[in-house]
């Protein structure tokens, strides 16, 4: 293969599996830019790669591995931060991760459907919940609920979501 085919598969590959790369990165760091920054390394470290990859193998495979090794690089440039994880546990959750990938890739599928199957007003309220990472408190006060009706709210549409994914897995 010459190098512009093998530059042209290589981005074919990149684009088809980024989504998935990027949420394997975002199991191992709890900060979506923090994610997206190892994620802009581990592009750049897989470009200057791109002679080792065997279009035999699954990309996803090898790319996680360089992945894996810039969310370490990127732990131990941030070593006066408070870890969240231990390496131990960091190791278990990306083989976990990329062991289920197709598993989990079903779930997150579930997941969409799931979500717009929901009531607009559901919708917001999980949005403005985990998608903004506002608090809970706060987000009470600007809906005009208590927090204990807010969590309420919260975990009845938690427990929807779960049940019709369960129920979608089950079907598959």
């Amino acid at each position: 293969m010459n190098e512009d085919d093998r530059s042209k598969q290589f981005v074919l590959q990149f684009a088809r599996h980024e989504n998935e790369l990027f949420r394997y990165v975002l199991t191992l760091l709890p900060s979506w830019n923090d994610a997206q920054d190892v994620m802009q390394d581990t592009a750049t470290a897989l470009w200057q790669h791109i002679g080792d990859y065997d279009a035999n193998r699954p990309f996803f495979t090898w790319a996680s591995q360089f992945a894996y090794h810039q969310v370490q690089n990127f732990r131990s440039r941030q070593r006066t931060h408070r870890r969240l994880f231990s390496e131990t546990v960091l190791e278990a959750l990306a083989c976990e991760r990329t062991t289920h990938s197709d598993v989990i890739e079903g779930q997150r599928v579930a997941l969409e459907s799931c979500l717009a199957k929901l009531r607009e007003q559901d919708r917001v309220l999980l949005q403005q919940r985990y998608a903004t990472d506002s608090d809970v408190g706060a987000l009470a006060r600007a809906t005009g609920q208590t927090p204990n009706a807010l969590y309420k709210s919260l975990q009845r549409i938690r427990r929807a979501l779960l049940e019709c994914v369960m129920h979608k897995m089950a079907e598959a």
